[in-house]
């Protein structure tokens, strides 16, 4: 092993969530949102490795898409950031109906151009664990930036996404 391997493997790889959170703080006030203390946190929740720490506001809304596994169709499900720190559903939208995906005669939806959206009406949740895999292609799409899940790690992730707020 080179010496600069050996370094990137002893020093570097194990610094890694360190790094990541310190980015987060010390980063010039004009890179993240105006007055944000919050952050929707992407984390492997097996080891504690933060994968992502995005600068949020309560009221903001991102969107999750995937493959679904079976019907090989996109799903898009939105949520919105609350003022309590929770996550709450708002639509799950998909063309072809699979398995796990919401369609109750209950449920309010409608159906457009062949596309099926349901909306929600649970109780916002603490997080979102699911598996990102090259499969299923999980992205995260927030403030006009794209978050491909399936690319930060080389097999099957376990992933946890929450809200934290910096009260620092």
């Amino acid at each position: 092993m080179s010496k600069p391997d050996k370094y990137i493997n002893l020093v570097v790889k194990p610094c890694l969530p360190i790094l990541v959170l310190l980015m987060v703080w010390i980063l010039p006030a004009g890179c993240q949102k105006a007055n944000s203390d919050w952050y929707l946190f992407i984390e492997d929740p097996r080891c504690g490795t933060t994968l992502h720490a995005i600068p949020v506001e309560p009221g903001d809304i991102f969107s999750l898409q995937y493959i679904h596994s079976v019907t090989k169709s996109p799903v898009e499900g939105t949520f919105m950031l609350t003022e309590n720190g929770k996550i709450k559903p708002l639509t799950t939208s998909y063309t072809t109906h699979g398995i796990g995906l919401p369609v109750e005669r209950y449920l309010n939806f409608k159906i457009e151009d062949g596309l099926i959206t349901v909306y929600h009406e649970e109780e916002p949740r603490e997080n979102i664990r699911l598996w990102a895999t090259d499969l299923s292609r999980e992205t995260i799409y927030l403030n006009d930036q794209r978050y491909p899940l399936f690319t930060l790690s080389d097999s099957n992730l376990l992933v946890e996404i929450f809200m934290f707020r910096n009260t620092e």
